[in-house]
């Protein structure tokens, strides 16, 4: 609170006539203090502070930070962290809905056109710097680029959001034979942005038909049974857009508990005859176009090498090469012969998308992405009605299904906090752009740009670089010890570990006491460390801890690690430069601290 300490209140309130009255509806102390006169024994201010401890505080609510820290933790759910201004914004009114409204109408960022740009003004800062560049390579890197200058410097932070869970649903990576391709990512990101508030059902349909899901998971030029040859369609693509992208393992209620048998085990979904048809299915797509250079030379077709693709154009279907006849999947669904190969795909996606599973399966991984690892099965409940009806008769609507995710009572119900099962251990990726948000030095920073290798393998997570389809981490991952033993569920803990914990604390140190909060040696391009405005603070050790725990730890420092920050600034001997060495230190504690790493 920044009201002071005020011995005594006095409120005096001056009539001069009835008519000058104003008729409040609310309560005295309820944010306002027009009229009112608040007298105390002392009042502080400072001519080095832009604010002040003023007795008027007490009743007009400046001197609370209950509503920024709603704001700031809403924010986190919502975009992985708020600026300081969006935070303040936000705590005028704390609408959330009308933010996540706002947020849905905002025109998506074109990863695409970003990374291409990205791409061309490296190889001008390349040539620049080394006289010819005709070795510069455009590829993945460029992504990255392009992906931390739209988090740091685009408006739709939702909808990034909410594609970076999608991405951690529908995997890809760059770590694959995708890797030396710029486009291929930045595609399938466009595509993950264009479905962040569509249809569930068109995502999948796209994640299918995107070359470069095509590729990292062989369904690309996947052809059909040739029993003379020994050709087998390929079955990768088929077991895991059941296992991973619609209905998962085991049979679901709708609350996202496990239906069991008569003998009281987990009932499957799928068996290997239900991949191998569905593998059948997904035969015959092949490059939907090649790129500029490979068309003078080939001629495009299924047999189309994955070199010469055009990642930005669907694969299409070659019926061709796609296999003939009924198959039957899940059990007794029936895609009848005689169809188009697409007519095939389609009727599969179909069952999928609307098998019983597929509502409590996605709605459970969503809110794991957004709020908390472990949801009540009402929680899941809840969301998994949305899935199935958004109020309007349609399925599938994820605008909706986010929309309810985050403004549901177990997202922002301050009870849902204490509870012991409530939370989750924030992402590397999530801690790093919180951070960054707040404090990166925008004035003097050259490019947002990273190519995020030291990152990555400091803490094993970087955008589209999951080191296999099953993510950075398992939804269902169970670390040994009180967690494992109570049933629950800490997935980002599987990335969390003896090197990652000490790589992200030197990482911390990086950003904090080398002041580089991005960094490209060789582009030589970098972003420093800001929140200038900290050095007023610091005067304070209790005001500047405060402010961090508002802005990096949403208001949830403990009381525990408030004082272990501001007995070790308070003690320690900073030297000549006192001020700055002791912000660099509250921040550095602060960024690796437990109350920052986790998400309440």
């Amino acid at each position: 609170m920044r009201a002071g300490f005020v011995f005594f209140l006095l409120l005096l309130i001056s009539f001069k006539s009835y008519s000058q009255i104003e008729i409040y509806e609310d309560y005295v102390g309820g944010g306002h203090s027009e009229g009112i006169l608040v007298s105390a024994s002392s009042s502080f201010s400072d001519p080095d502070w832009s604010d002040n401890s003023s007795p008027e505080h007490t009743i007009n609510a400046e001197g609370l930070d209950g509503s920024k820290v709603e704001a700031a933790r809403f924010l986190y759910q919502a975009c992985l962290g708020g600026t300081s201004d969006q935070i303040d914004q936000l705590a005028k009114t704390l609408d959330f809905e009308a933010w996540i409204d706002n947020q849905i109408s905002i025109q998506p960022t074109n990863f695409l056109n970003l990374t291409r740009q990205a791409y061309e003004i490296a190889h001008d800062r390349h040539k620049e710097l080394y006289g010819n560049s005709a070795e510069y390579a455009y590829n993945e890197v460029h992504f990255q680029y392009a992906w931390w200058e739209a988090a740091m410097t685009k408006s739709d932070v939702f909808r990034q959001r909410v594609a970076f869970a999608l991405s951690q649903i529908f995997v890809i990576s760059t770590d694959s034979d995708i890797r030396n391709d710029g486009e291929g990512p930045a595609s399938y990101y466009d595509m993950l942005m264009k479905h962040a508030f569509g249809n569930y059902r068109e995502l999948l349909e796209e994640v299918t038909y995107h070359p470069s899901m095509g590729i990292y998971l062989s369904h690309f030029k996947n052809r059909a049974t040739d029993e003379e040859q020994k050709i087998y369609p390929d079955e990768n693509f088929a077991r895991e857009i059941m296992q991973l992208f619609s209905i998962g393992l085991f049979e679901l209620n709708i609350d996202g508990t496990l239906k069991t048998d008569q003998n009281g085990n987990s009932i499957p979904t799928y068996d290997a005859e239900d991949i191998r048809n569905l593998a059948k299915v997904m035969t015959g797509l092949g490059a939907g176009a090649l790129t500029d250079e490979a068309q003078s030379g080939h001629t495009l077709g299924f047999l189309s090498s994955a070199n010469l693709l055009e990642y930005t154009v669907p694969m299409v279907m070659y019926d061709d090469f796609h296999e003939k006849g009924t198959k039957i999947i899940l059990g007794d669904k029936e895609i009848p012969n005689g169809q188009t190969g697409e007519e095939d795909v389609s009727m599969a996606l179909d069952y999928l998308f609307n098998h019983p599973n597929t509502a409590p399966f996605v709605s459970r991984r969503l809110i794991q992405q957004l709020v908390k690892s472990n949801p009540s099965p009402r929680y899941i409940e809840d969301i998994a009605n949305v899935f199935n009806h958004n109020g309007d008769g349609v399925r599938g609507d994820l605008g909706a299904v986010i929309k309810a995710i985050l403004l549901h009572d177990e997202a922002r119900s301050c009870a849902w906090k204490e509870e012991p099962t409530n939370g989750k251990l924030k992402s590397p990726v999530g801690r790093y752009l919180s951070f960054l948000r707040q404090y990166i030095d925008r004035e003097n920073t050259t490019a947002y740009w990273t190519s995020g290798y030291i990152f990555e393998n400091e803490t094993y997570q970087l955008p589209l670089s999951s080191p296999s389809v099953f993510n950075f981490f398992l939804p269902d991952y169970q670390p040994n010890g009180d967690i494992f033993n109570a049933g629950l569920y800490a997935p980002e803990f599987e990335i969390y570990n003896s090197v990652t914990s000490l790589g992200f604390a030197n990482q911390a140190d990086i950003w904090v006491r080398q002041a580089r909060l991005f960094s490209l040696f060789d582009l030589e391009l970098t972003a420093p460390l800001g929140g200038a405005y900290l050095a007023e603070m610091a005067k304070d050790s209790e005001v500047l801890v405060n402010e961090m725990n508002l802005r990096l730890c949403n208001g949830d420092m403990s009381e525990g690690t408030h004082e272990i920050i501001t007995s070790a600034i308070n003690e320690m001997n900073f030297g000549q430069n006192r001020i700055k060495n002791k912000v660099e230190y509250a921040l550095y504690l602060t960024l690796i601290s437990p109350d920052f790493a986790i998400q309440k």
